[in-house]
């Protein structure tokens, strides 16, 4: 990184020492790891800095959540003001990296004359204030954003007791820091995880379709939970109105309410925010869904499994998980819709990117079968047997 304490990028002026970036009759506060990364970033002005390179200079020696680069150059892009879809400081560039695409200038520092003698007390202090501002300057995580890490990838894990984990270190990262806005859109989040999945005697349910079915929102328990979660995340909205991640809570609140119209509203607000987010285009298919427009939930999940792919290099850990799921209920939906060759494209595609895959690997042999390429079906099917063990949607072709 350039050794500058002041950068001139476009028409912003960066200044490490204040925290801020400025343009005339216009000032913003920049937090010290966006401020590192916009420093980074122009030291290689019109180079592709790579993912790890960035995690390395930005976060050294940590290991932070998946999301945080993306988060990181989100609030950059905001702090300058810059249009993702036609940027004109940072370009992201798929699988790869991010570049700036801007002119950048890092100013030298004036030099002074040397110092022919100082006396040993003026030496101890000049060492003082030097340390001091070197302190000052080292990029470091607060409290709150150590919790939120922790509890944003003990969210991901979507089990009871994990959730249960995860609202206690959000709020305790609220108490660290109140105005923490991912701490409050976290909290929000994982209490209406609360609600859909765990409140009642039943079973835990996945799908926010049953949870609504059931009405578990609408008992003293549920109803208090969300009107709490509503709560945190209208704060954090408030606070941050173009904050993709408190936008897309607020809409997961919406939508566990059953306001499914003021739920899409505030996720397609979010999309426009950033509209790489595909947690908010999943969610977003699913609501619009719910409100009966089935037709148009499918080009949201398609758009959703690009974003992911994308964005893999960056959110492998999050998105591992989900990406392979959801090109299967693709194709699935492709095939229910009279539309076999997409559909077995889609599957194709999933066991592109997961081999062995056993639901597509079913799937995609099905559809062989029917027009009328079983010997294809059979050896996909064995295949995955021999490989990878016994598979129920296969047991018709062995």
């Amino acid at each position: 990184m350039t050794a500058a304490d002041q950068l001139t990028v476009g028409p912003w002026r960066a200044s490490r020492m204040s925290g801020r970036i400025e343009r005339p009759g216009q000032a913003r506060d920049v937090e010290p790891k966006v401020m590192d990364l916009l420093f980074l970033l122009a030291a290689h002005r019109g180079q592709v800095v790579g993912r790890d390179d960035i995690l390395a200079a930005v976060w050294p020696g940590v290991t932070v959540g998946e999301d945080a680069l993306s988060r990181c150059v989100f609030k950059l892009r905001r702090a300058l003001d810059d249009d993702p879809k036609a940027p004109r400081f940072i370009e992201t560039v798929p699988k790869r990296g991010y570049r700036l695409i801007a002119e950048a200038d890092a100013p030298s520092r004036r030099q002074t004359r040397p110092l022919v003698y100082v006396g040993l007390v003026a030496l101890l202090v000049l060492a003082a204030i030097a340390a001091a501002l070197l302190t000052a300057r080292a990029p470091r995580d607060s409290e709150a954003d150590r919790l939120v890490r922790r509890a944003d990838d003990l969210y991901f894990q979507f089990d009871r007791r994990n959730n249960e984990a995860a609202v206690t270190l959000y709020e305790r990262a609220i108490e660290a820091e109140p105005g923490s806005v991912a701490a409050r859109a976290g909290l929000a989040n994982a209490l209406v995880q609360q609600v859909i999945r765990y409140i009642g005697p039943s079973p835990p349910r996945t799908q926010l379709s049953e949870a609504l079915a059931r009405g578990v929102g609408k008992t003293p328990e549920g109803a208090d939970r969300l009107a709490r979660a509503r709560a945190v995340a209208e704060g954090a909205v408030r606070d941050a109105p173009q904050d993709p991640v408190a936008l897309k809570a607020l809409g997961f609140v919406l939508a566990a309410q059953g306001d499914l119209a003021a739920a899409e509203a505030v996720y397609r607000r979010a999309l426009a925010a950033d509209p790489d987010a595909w947690g908010v285009m999943i969610n977003l298919g699913e609501t619009v869904e719910l409100r009966g427009d089935r037709a148009a939930a499918l080009p949201l999940f398609e758009r959703a499994y690009a974003a992911m792919s994308r964005l893999y290099g960056q959110e492998a850990q999050r998105i591992s998980p989900w990406q392979s799921e959801l090109g299967v209920e693709i194709a699935r939906r492709q095939a229910t819709a009279g539309r076999p060759a997409e559909a077995q494209t889609w599957y194709r595609r999933v066991l592109a990117d997961t081999p062995l895959h056993p639901a597509a690997t079913a799937g995609l042999a099905v559809l062989l079968a029917r027009q009328g390429d079983r010997p294809a079906a059979i050896r996909l099917c064995r295949e995955l047997v021999e490989r990878a063990g016994p598979s129920a949607g296969c047991a018709p072709f062995l």
